[in-house]
């Protein structure tokens, strides 16, 4: 099985690496300047769970590059079409696209693109990312990739073969991984997740802990989970009792240093993925007549940052 990953960041390098340990056939396609440091140090990855400097097959573009089982997409939603470009050519030759990103809303921009046929989706749960020089920085012990087909496309005979290969690989690997035909729901509870943690966070500008030590803290943090809840109850797909116990525990734990990676990016200066994860949860509710006084105050915050880092206010 030939494997393409778009981009070699946090993500995408994270697991692609721990692939390459197997001896799966990964190539990253990435921007020169990556390229030219991938080349020059190879695929550095530093975690708890095992350190490792990689050699690894790159391209700069799909032109020339050979035919690929799989095109993982790891980028941020706001790179999304230039992703969607960069691979064409692959899934033109035949590839099967399994996009790794945060929200619902990509989803239908692949189809769009690309038509259901070679589409799968996924998500990935870690916390990692680039340091300065290029170096994988793996800052938790927790790695898990979730991957299926979509419950209102099922998969073809060949996007069923891509997902059983690209399964048996993983099984394989170092981190966790799991099959699930149809994978809407853990898509949905991600959102859910992720969708809090990144308007708490940013809004709050600091940790779960953080908001947590606020008089009002764990109540709004509350509201803001509820109105998450009615996007993906609306949407038909609400998280269980037992999934929401477990953010609970994530989301309130007194003391915690657990923030949105979206945070991070804002204190650096850096684009947010504001319209992809909070906008979109934001749109959703609104047409559906909910109340989402939280979600709309989270999103107008991110709005403020984009426009000021726009006009070089940072």
């Amino acid at each position: 099985m030939k494997i393409l990953i778009l981009g070699a960041g946090g993500v995408g390098g994270y697991f692609g690496g721990r692939l390459i340990e197997t001896g799966a056939d990964v190539t990253f396609q990435v921007r020169p300047a990556r390229a030219r440091k991938l080349a020059e140090t190879g695929l550095v990855i530093k975690s708890s769970q095992g350190d490792a400097v990689l050699k690894v097959k790159t391209i700069e573009e799909a032109r020339g590059s050979g035919p690929f089982d799989l095109v993982v997409l790891s980028c941020k939603a706001y790179d999304l079409d230039h992703a969607v470009g960069a691979v064409a050519p692959h899934v033109a030759a035949g590839a099967v696209v399994l996009p790794l990103l945060n929200g619902m809303r990509h989803h239908d921009d692949l189809r769009a693109r690309f038509g259901p046929e070679q589409l799968i989706a996924g998500i990935a749960q870690i916390e990692a990312t680039l340091s300065p020089s290029g170096e994988i920085l793996h800052k938790s012990d927790f790695a898990r990739i979730v991957f299926g087909s979509l419950d209102d496309y099922p998969p073809t005979e060949r996007a069923q073969q891509v997902l059983s290969d690209f399964a048996t690989i993983c099984g394989s690997a170092n981190f966790s991984s799991k099959l699930l035909d149809p994978v809407d729901q853990a898509l949905w509870d991600k959102w859910v997740m992720i969708g809090t943690l990144a308007g708490i966070t940013c809004l709050m500008r600091g940790a779960t802990g953080d908001v947590m030590a606020a008089r009002e803290g764990r109540e709004l943090i509350e509201e803001l989970l509820q109105e998450a809840i009615s996007v993906a109850t609306e949407g038909g797909y609400p998280p269980s009792a037992d999934y929401l116990t477990n953010a609970r525990k994530l989301l309130m734990a007194p003391g915690s240093a657990f923030m949105a990676s979206m945070l991070r990016d804002i204190e650096k200066g850096n684009a947010i993925e504001a319209d992809h994860i909070v906008g979109d949860m934001y749109r959703r509710a609104h047409e559906a007549g909910h109340d989402a006084n939280v979600l709309r105050m989270v999103y107008c915050h991110l709005q403020a940052y984009e426009a000021r880092r726009a006009r070089g206010g940072l």
